[in-house]
């Protein structure tokens, strides 16, 4: 029997794995149910917890914590009581399986995995296949009648131990699966401090302080048979933004085999052919896995004989211009709300979306063809060594990168390059990952000889066409659906297109510094003329206090504002309030005009059909408010009845809330309707129930009917129209 089955059928194994009470966490099953920090544990081990605990099929883990890694590092070793709850840890993961870590039967064989809080794409090191020997390869050929997979599965674990733990080709790789075990978790706690990962670090502004986690995994096995594979996808393109889920697949690989870019994977298309209810699996969980973490996701799965397994997913490293389309999308989509958005895109992400992405080809025939990994447009002289890329570039001078595929220890050469092409990998490659971080055009899988063809060349490398070309390219105008989504994100950060940059540098220094950031739409948006008119068109009569609390912001403000109008002959100023004059009218109209004309039609009138169905149930909830039954006025002494009826409009606002953020993205101006619609619901929930219905006040049903006569607006109908379709009684 193995230590670890012994270790199994103990009754203190939980105990074991976590401790103590009261000592640091140094070992953490990843049940669903961990507990602990992505900072403690690191993104892949936090992944595989929150994925179990959705319930998606996923391999059983345990977690080696950052508190274990600063012990190592001050020690040099891993601490007995460490390696115990390592051992007690192998056990869970037996018992999950029912396999057992080095035996002759059903042997268990393990992942090791570095996890930084911080994504840190290829930087720190992997062993896979761990707990081989002879004795496991003899008996996993047996189980399997496939000795080639047997095999297979050795040389690549001997293959990859020597490369990451022992540090030669030669080297003896241990009997003893233990030993392995304890050979491999120090090496990805030592790889934290490799050159390549410090480069990483340096580049991206990563404290060196947060040390890396250790993820300990049951090993599933794409290269076990003709139904069995290895892939990655986005859950939308990180080249584009756009949808739908987007990603490759290698049958018979493992592991590494797709990111590293030593092979040219198929598209997910295939997988979709093959094995049609895999893949139907597979996109129903990555949907789940977007909706749930609101992001764009970069996932990792293994299918192994027809079994879908999933191994990681974590927010997406993206393109610029990824992410000015992801970050408008996911607003219309009710994912998140427009401050979310913002603080999705950089100010260097902006500039850059702004430049050209792609070049003018005509008459050029290219020398180099592959697939757009990466967006963008530049030119230089070609090198292949990553070391003289740094050199060169240091001097001034302009340099593309071409290689037969990239590794982490290219990463400095990839920084200092204008641009990067590799001869194999595909599309989530290390050359495509890193290039997309790094915002450097990128071309892969441009096949053989590209590297020997291209030395020493001036070239154009158009990212966006998948194009290498000869000299320097003349660059295309920006995209019209680019500055579409900039000026989307401008109007919602309140500023001109042209200042959007300057406006997110001023949102991260505040942010960075601890002060407040105004969220955008809503009392640091500025007060427009539209929305100031046509608030007093839709009140009727409507005085500055008021118009204040609608619009959230200074009531001196408003009134100065009002002022401007009422000189402008737009409005007059009465006993009841400022109201609309013969003059404003028209100008409304021009402004509500050219609002409509700039909106998306199609997507608002779907918005509004939507709309339409919370509007019939609303009618009923605030008729229930006002009439116990049709011949019954509600007095409101029963206090049960009411805190019925506010109950379900609570439900109707919580439902309803995700529109009126999709509604923001549409028309920036409709933003303010969800803080105007909580602050009621506020309100009620303190007790002041006139915020249900009263008119004029900026009650629940007042603040309701004005959106509507919005969204009637925007989508170029009239109230006539409407109430004769009975939408709008």
């Amino acid at each position: 029997m193995t230590a670890g089955a012994e270790l199994e059928q103990r009754p203190d194994v939980a105990e074991l794995i976590a401790g103590p009470a009261g000592a640091a966490v140094t070992v953490a099953e990843l049940d669903g149910a961990c507990g602990l920090s992505r900072e403690r544990i690191g993104g892949k081990a936090w992944s595989i917890d929150h994925m179990r605990a959705l319930g998606l099929p996923v391999p059983p883990a345990f977690v080696i914590t950052t508190d274990a890694w600063a012990d190592y590092t001050r020690r040099g070793a891993i601490a007995d009581e460490i390696w115990e709850r390592v051992r007690a840890g192998i056990a869970m993961i037996e018992r999950g399986t029912g396999r057992s870590f080095g035996a002759a039967q059903r042997p268990l064989l393990v992942s090791v995995r570095s996890g930084s809080a911080v994504s840190m794409p290829g930087m720190m090191d992997t062993v896979l296949n761990l707990g081989m020997t002879d004795q496991v390869q003899a008996a996993l050929a047996a189980e399997t009648s496939n000795p080639v997979y047997a095999n297979d599965t050795r040389e690549r674990f001997v293959h990859q131990y020597r490369e990451t733990v022992l540090g030669a080709a030669d080297g003896v790789v241990p009997a003893d699966p233990w030993q392995q075990l304890r050979g491999a978790i120090e090496a990805v706690f030592r790889s934290w401090d490799s050159a390549r990962a410090k480069t990483y670090r340096r580049n991206r502004g990563v404290p060196d302080s947060l040390g890396t986690a250790v993820t300990v995994q049951a090993m599933v096995f794409g290269n076990l048979d003709e139904l069995s594979g290895t892939g990655v996808l986005f859950s939308r393109n990180p080249n584009t933004g756009d949808g739908p889920v987007y990603g490759e697949w290698l049958v018979g690989g493992q592991g590494e085999d797709v990111v590293s870019g030593r092979l040219t994977p198929r598209p997910l298309a295939d997988l979709a052919a093959t094995q049609p209810e895999v893949h139907a699996r597979l996109i129903a969980a990555t949907e789940l896995l977007e909706r749930d973490g609101r992001d764009m996701q970069d996932i990792e799965f293994t299918v192994e004989s027809g079994a879908l397994w999933m191994l990681q997913s974590r927010p997406a490293k993206r393109t610029a211009r990824a992410a000015a389309r992801t970050a408008v999308a996911m607003v219309a989509e009710g994912l998140i709300d427009a401050r979310q958005a913002l603080d999705r895109v950089t100010a260097d992400q902006v500039r850059e979306v702004l430049r050209p992405a792609s070049g003018d080809t005509t008459g050029h025939e290219p020398l180099a063809r592959g697939e757009s990994a990466c967006p963008g447009l530049a030119s230089g002289v070609v090198v292949t060594d990553p070391d003289e890329a740094e050199a060169r570039a240091e001097a001034g001078e302009d340099v593309i990168l071409v290689r037969p595929t990239t590794s982490p220890d290219d990463l400095h050469g990839m920084i200092a390059a204008r641009a990067i092409v590799t001869e194999l990998g595909g599309t989530t490659s290390h050359a495509a990952l890193v290039s997309r971080e790094l915002g450097r055009p990128c071309v892969v899988g441009c096949g053989p000889g590209v590297v020997d063809a291209l030395i020493g060349r001036t070239v154009t490398v158009d990212g966006g066409a998948g194009l290498v070309l000869s000299g320097e390219i003349t660059a295309k105008p920006v995209e019209q659906s680019v500055l579409d989504d900039v000026a989307q994100l401008a109007a919602w950060a309140g500023v001109a297109p042209a200042d959007l940059a300057d406006r997110l540098e001023q949102r991260s220094a505040a942010t960075e510094s601890g002060t407040d950031v105004p969220e955008p739409g809503r009392a640091d948006a500025p007060v427009t003329e539209l929305s100031l008119l046509r608030l007093v068109g839709i009140k009727g009569r409507v005085n500055a206090d008021n118009l204040a609390a609608s619009l959230g912001v200074d009531a001196g403000e408003i009134a100065a504002h009002c002022a401007d109008l009422v000189a402008a002959g737009l409005c007059a100023s009465t006993p009841a309030g400022f109201r609309l004059t013969p003059e404003g009218r028209p100008r409304l109209a021009e402004l509500l005009e050219a609002e409509r004309a700039s909106a998306d039609h199609a997507a608002l009138t779907a918005a509004y059909d939507e709309f339409c169905v919370y509007n019939a149930d609303l009618k009923v909830i605030i008729t229930d408010w006002q009439m116990k039954d049709p011949a019954t006025v509600n007095d409101h002494a029963d206090a049960d009845y009411d805190a019925a009826v506010l109950a379900r409009l609570a439900a109707t606002h919580r439902a309803l809330r995700p529109l009126v953020h999709r509604l923001g993205g549409l028309a920036p101006r409709l933003i303010r309707y969800t803080d105007r619609l909580d602050r009621a619901v506020e309100r009620i929930a303190e007790g002041d129930l006139t915020y249900v219905a009263r008119p004029i006040m900026d009650s629940y049903h007042t603040v309701w009917f004005e959106l509507h006569e919005d969204l009637i607006g925007l989508c170029g109908l009239t109230r006539a129209e409407e109430a004769a379709a009975g939408r709008a009684h």
